[in-house]
């Protein structure tokens, strides 16, 4: 079902190569990497490319044939941690998670743990439940999701296994789903125009305005001239801080659309 979901919702492997190669910087010593739910391979090839020696374990053969070339095996990560002897330097599982229910994950992160050498890092990356679009609509349009997992929630079950957090966060290479551009709530102050020699700067033009400006009635559109620049600038400010709250409210509504944790055996 994986890969006609895949197929359905056009998931570009760009895009996903791009969102999942920004976590290599967290497993920068090239070595063996073991990436669980590897689907069609975009990480697999990015970490491949960056030096390490990887395998790619996915229970769906329609995704697997999308990663061509690459070194992967059919199989379920449950049974294949709990019969390999192999250990590894680094175990990812990429958008794994929120497919268990939390005793399989707990499972799921123990033998982890017992999988990795001492100073192996075990990376997970899930939906983030912060984010509003994700938790609304987008998390349970996936027919195969079971529940959410957030920061907290995984932290827990990887610190039980004996892990210890070494970054937690969330991943900017991830959507947002924002409905506007927050440069757009960026006011700019105005450009005044730029001074420049008009004919009618004249002695007469001068003197016509030093008789205007004596006048009441030129004291009066003075006064009614600053009244409305007061009144512009109020606005103005309060344009500014509306869209100053407006875009607080946004960063906090739509988060990055992935959150991860990285955890270390001692």
């Amino acid at each position: 079902m994986g890969a006609d979901w895949y197929a359905q919702r056009g998931f570009a492997t760009e895009t996903v190569r791009r969102a999942r190669a920004w976590y290599l910087r967290f497993i920068p010593e090239p070595g063996d990497l073991l990436d669980l739910g590897c689907g069609r391979g975009e990480f697999l090839a990015a970490a491949a490319e960056a030096g390490h020696r990887v395998l790619g374990l996915d229970h769906d053969p329609a995704m697997l044939a999308e990663a061509r070339g690459l070194p992967v095996r059919r199989g379920d990560a449950l049974d294949f941690l709990q019969s390999t002897p192999h250990r590894y330097h680094a175990i990812t599982a990429f958008h794994v998670i929120e497919h268990l229910a939390v005793r399989e994950a707990e499972a799921l992160v123990r033998l982890v743990a017992d999988r990795l050498w001492p100073g192996g890092r075990l990376v997970i990356a899930t939906p983030n439940p912060g984010s509003l679009p994700t938790i609304a609509h987008e998390f349970w349009r996936d027919p195969t999701h079971v529940r959410p997992y957030d920061r907290e929630l995984i932290e827990f079950l990887t610190t039980g296994s004996g892990l210890r957090t070494v970054s937690a966060g969330v991943n900017p290479e991830s959507e947002r789903g924002l409905p506007v551009e927050l440069a757009d709530l960026d006011l700019q102050p105005p450009t005044p125009p730029a001074a420049s020699a008009s004919p009618s700067d004249s002695r007469a033009s001068r003197w016509v305005a030093a008789r205007l400006a004596e006048s009441d009635y030129g004291q009066d559109l003075e006064r009614a001239i600053h009244g409305v620049s007061d009144g512009l600038l109020h606005t103005r400010q309060e344009l500014a801080r509306i869209a100053g709250a407006l875009r607080r409210i946004l960063e906090v509504a739509y988060e990055p659309s992935e959150l991860y944790v990285v955890a270390q055996r001692p």
